[in-house]
């Protein structure tokens, strides 16, 4: 697999392109607001990281209850959906333990970003913070927050503002802090399009050969409950991501509290 940078011209096949000071041994988490949104997104990049001798993690927050087609499906599809991720993720290799789930409600996610929910009950935060401190999870990768789905939207959310606290000295009693260094968002649906001033929308990318899409589909196909609601996004695959130079993944960074260039302001002053 190659990494690109489109706004520096960078081409290469570091992954620090995507991830600057890339160690081996570094955790990845991946958090999916349904079991497939992450292979569906970002099935390269967790092969890329597994590649480079990381460890990707997956953190599924939503427990898959609305994903039946048909009716008699609905009181068995979590188990089954459940079942389905292991075995899509581990032909990834990601193994079973390093897949955690939340087991919220879909289409609900929004409603448990908090810490503690108006009704007194806990949302997903501290477990949240748990995962990413006991893992060392320095990077992490979460869905675009726009034009996909109300629970990718939480999902980014949490990605942006709550993630970023599993380094912050608090809430000692949940593990010790580990910093997040770096993150990226990624688009399951049609997000990160370039812009109508002819700017892109997404600042990396993953270009990706024939193997790796082969690799990523059969993933895909290990949720075969999901078969007629993916098939739409699964055939777009086709005509959206291949050209010459191969499969194409798009990524944008997200900054992590990035500190205010105070030096930028006083210089300005000094021109009065």
């Amino acid at each position: 697999m190659e990494f690109v940078d489109f706004g520096r011209g960078a081409r290469g096949g570091d992954i620090g392109i995507l991830f600057p000071g890339w160690k081996k041994g570094e955790a990845v988490a991946f958090l999916s607001p349904h079991d497939d949104d992450a292979a569906l997104g970002a099935g390269y990049l967790l092969r890329s990281v597994k590649l480079a001798g990381g460890r990707p993690l997956v953190l599924v927050f939503c427990k898959g209850d609305a994903g039946y087609s048909k009716a008699e499906e609905k009181r068995s599809i979590v188990a089954r959906r459940r079942r389905e991720a292991v075995e899509a993720y581990g032909l990834l290799g990601v193994p079973p333990e390093d897949i955690h789930f939340f087991g919220r409600p879909d289409l609900s996610l929004m409603g448990h970003v908090d810490r503690i929910r108006p009704d007194g009950r806990k949302g997903v935060v501290d477990e949240l913070l748990c995962v990413l401190r006991a893992r060392r999870a320095g990077r992490i990768v979460f869905t675009s927050p726009r034009y996909e789905n109300w629970d990718h939207t939480a999902v980014y959310m949490l990605g942006m503002y709550a993630a970023p606290q599993a380094g912050d000295p608090i809430l000692a009693d949940l593990g010790p802090a580990s910093p997040v260094v770096s993150m990226l968002v990624y688009s399951v649906w049609g997000d990160l399009a370039p812009k109508a001033d002819g700017g892109l929308g997404a600042d990396l990318g993953i270009l990706a050969g024939e193997g790796d899409e082969q690799a990523v589909r059969a993933a895909l196909e290990a949720f075969a409950s999901q078969a007629d609601i993916m098939a739409n996004t699964v055939a777009a695959r086709r005509d959206a991501r291949r050209g010459p130079d191969g499969w194409l993944e798009l990524y944008a960074r997200a900054s992590v509290r990035e500190p205010v260039n105070y030096l930028a302001y006083f210089r300005e002053l000094s021109k009065s």
